[in-house]
């Protein structure tokens, strides 16, 4: 299967502007767009630098696995010092253990081991495992790349929803407070055509506008720093434009949990886990059966003070050479341990058969909700977008009419509610079908959206 996200990284890296380049431009304020901020944060974030390093670690332990079957010597190198020893094979003045002679130094060389012929299985078992550490690192990184993409995503349009409320509150707010000003100065005018009930009821509207625009500002201000840590870009500056509908692939709710549970990464470590589990059965059930290898053994011991007595037969323990080659049956005779290690096996692979049908459970109810919630999203901003349409026509007219004095404060206080919460309702509704898209990309780890279509068409460069 093809990773999609590892893809993404090799062609975003591809992309004319370099991380430095970024960086430069970044200082005198640039505006970049949604692909170059994710560009920005793929070629950064700490954790795909360390999924890179552990891909690394695991093909290290592949190479482990391939060669250290093939290494198992050992060398030893003595150094010691023994009472001297004269005579030859049938005559000696000194007894078994010389106490009283001179002492002097010695050294024995020694190197021993084999080479595996025949495992039944355990190294092709070994090397089986190592493989499947490695994709499972390669998947680690997927599914932290598809948490940088869409955490990315979610702060750029956080921040594109927060400018956009902002210009809306302020578009209302000003003339609001141009109405709050004129009926002050009618009231104290004694301008007996007015309520004071009129402007407290202003003034309470106005201060409802001023409390929502702080929370647009508190909105500008998490999802700018979330993109500026992100990127590294900073000031994190989005295009000046209105947040629109991103055109994607949506299909049937049954393709997109079909595609889930064939690409997501979580669900194809359980599947390479299940690899390496597989083999370590083999392993344990292996035990019950010899290695066969090839033995080789070579030792080398000189003592200067020891005579050295050239005879195969005799044993001289302070001079002595010797070699030889020859097949060896080695294997643990703890049968009832192994009995236990393969039990132990088996469950564990039971274990991961039933946590990946409970994983396939999960992934189903999680995609099921984002489809569900674009659905809902895309539902509101179809009623949102015709109730701003026609409350902008009301609040025009109660704004003119208030200004010549046909409409009431109450009336262009309700026409202003009316318009601004659905335009704000219609922005909201934008931004969530937007993430929805984006959270089934996350969920389904396979694109809906081309990479330049995350851009409006309106604020192509």
């Amino acid at each position: 299967m093809v990773r999609f996200w590892a893809l993404a990284v090799i062609a975003l890296t591809t992309l004319s502007v370099t991380a430095g380049a970024i960086a430069d431009e970044a200082s005198v304020g640039r505006v970049y767009h949604i692909d170059e901020y994710t560009q920005a944060a793929m070629l950064r974030y700490p954790g795909l630098k360390a999924a890179a390093a552990d891909i690394d670690a695991a093909e290290a332990r592949l190479i482990e696995a391939r060669l250290s079957p093939f290494m198992q010597f050992q060398g030893r190198a003595t150094f010691f010092v023994a009472p001297g020893a004269q005579g030859t094979t049938t005559f000696s003045p000194d007894p078994q253990i010389p106490w009283g002679n001179r002492w002097g130094p010695g050294g024995e060389i020694a190197i021993e081991g084999g080479i595996p012929l025949y495992t039944f299985g355990k190294y092709r078992a070994g090397k089986k495992a190592a493989m499947a550490g490695i994709r499972s690192s390669e998947l680690a990184q997927d599914g932290t790349m598809a948490r940088v993409v869409f955490d990315v995503r979610r702060a750029y349009f956080g921040t594109q929803l927060s400018l956009d409320l902002q210009a809306m509150i302020s578009e209302g707010k000003d003339k609001l407070r141009n109405a709050v000003d004129k009926l002050d100065a009618r009231l104290k005018a004694d301008d007996p055509r007015v309520k004071q009930t009129d402007y407290w009821r202003l003034v309470s509207a106005l201060s409802e506008i001023e409390s929502r625009e702080s929370e647009a500002l508190r909105l500008e201000a998490s999802a700018r720093a979330a993109l500026e840590i992100l990127s590294g870009l900073k000031p994190a500056i989005v295009p000046e434009c209105p947040l629109g509908v991103v055109e994607s692939q949506v299909i049937e709710l049954s393709e997109h949990v079909e595609r889930a549970i064939s690409n997501r990464p979580e669900l194809l470590q359980l599947e390479a886990a299940r690899t390496a589990k597989d083999a370590n059965l083999t392993v344990k059930r292996a035990g019950y059966l010899p290695d066969i290898l090839l033995a080789l053994r070579a030792t080398f011991a000189r003592t200067p003070g020891i005579t050295d007595i050239q005879n195969p037969f005799v044993i001289d323990r302070g001079n002595f050479a010797g070699a030889y080659a020859g097949l060896l049956a080695q294997w643990k005779l703890d049968f009832g341990g192994t009995h236990a290690r393969v039990k132990a096996a088996k469950a564990e692979i039971l274990s991961l058969k039933a946590k990946t049908e409970e994983a396939e459970q999960g992934i189903a109810i999680e995609v099921t909700a984002l489809y569900e919630q674009l659905q809902d999203a895309k539902r509101r901003l179809e009623s949102w977008t015709r109730a701003e349409k026609e409350s902008r026509k009301w609040f025009v007219s109660a704004g003119q009419g208030y200004e010549i004095g046909t409409t009431t404060a109450m009336e262009l206080v309700d026409a202003i509610e009316a318009y601004f919460s659905a335009r704000s309702k219609r922005l909201m509704a934008t931004a969530e079908y937007n993430l929805a898209i984006a959270g089934l990309e996350k969920a389904t780890n396979m694109p809906l959206v081309s990479q330049k279509g995350w851009r409006p068409v309106d604020c192509e460069e």
